[in-house]
């Protein structure tokens, strides 16, 4: 899809297709997508409600289904307020009204270098969209997610992403726990330096994409820059 036609934001009203409960936390809903809508991996759009007096404002929410998808548009959330706790009742066939694409925050296939994604939570998202293009398009990147999570079981896309490395070998990724789980066989506790240094391949070469809230991305910002890595080689996506 992507490079067929020029991205431009407009506005649409989409009817809901699919609502999946993705954790206890997280439901993932899918729109149609109009044929005439094209994104870049990384991209936000607006959510609104179509008939609610008392939510007459709009919502940013990344998408996190692949360019090459043509068959949906899917948003994950989180309930967190007033505006997420109406979109945890909406229900096959209920239309919204959406608003987009917006947002810098993206990657094309002009892009050949090494791909490090850093996010904490919901912040999965956006970069779900990057790896899920890069192997639909078959890129030839080298992708590197390092994910922060409270706990095992509130991983988003656990199944997709080991079923995606089995897939496409130039992904891999590195999931870590912040809470204790004594079932939890893999890393534990905050991203570290440490740990962004064992999942860089190339870290002058690489392009580094972050999502998550703003004490997040300023953590591993400096982190980053401990490691040699310039600011013009990172590219953030903040939220909360």
């Amino acid at each position: 899809m992507e490079g067929k036609k020029s991205v431009q934001a407009r506005e649409y009203e989409l009817e809901l297709i699919e609502v999946v409960q993705e954790t206890s936390e997280v439901k993932l809903f899918r729109f149609i997508i109009p044929k005439d809508f094209y994104f870049y991996s990384g991209q936000f759009v607006m959510l609104y409600f179509m008939d609610e007096p008392e939510i007459n404002y709009g919502r940013a929410y990344s998408i996190a289904s692949s360019p090459e998808n043509n068959s949906c548009i899917e948003i994950g959330l989180a309930k967190v307020a007033k505006f997420t706790s109406r979109m945890f009742e909406l229900e096959k066939g209920d239309v919204m009204k959406i608003k987009g694409p917006y947002g810098k925050f993206y990657f094309s296939r002009e892009i050949k270098n090494n791909l490090v994604l850093i996010g904490g939570g919901t912040g999965i998202t956006p970069l779900m969209s990057i790896i899920r293009y890069c192997t639909d398009a078959n890129l030839q990147n080298r992708l590197n997610l390092v994910y922060s999570i409270k706990s095992p079981e509130l991983i988003i896309y656990r199944k997709e992403l080991e079923e995606i490395k089995k897939i496409n070998s130039r992904f891999d990724y590195e999931i870590t726990v912040t809470r204790e789980h004594t079932g939890w066989k893999g890393s534990k506790g905050r991203i570290t330096a440490e740990l962004l240094e064992k999942n860089i391949e190339d870290v002058s070469g690489s392009i580094y994409f972050l999502c998550g809230s703003n004490d997040f991305v300023k953590s591993i910002i400096g982190m980053l820059e401990i490691l040699g890595v310039k600011k013009e080689q990172i590219k953030t996506d903040v939220w909360g």
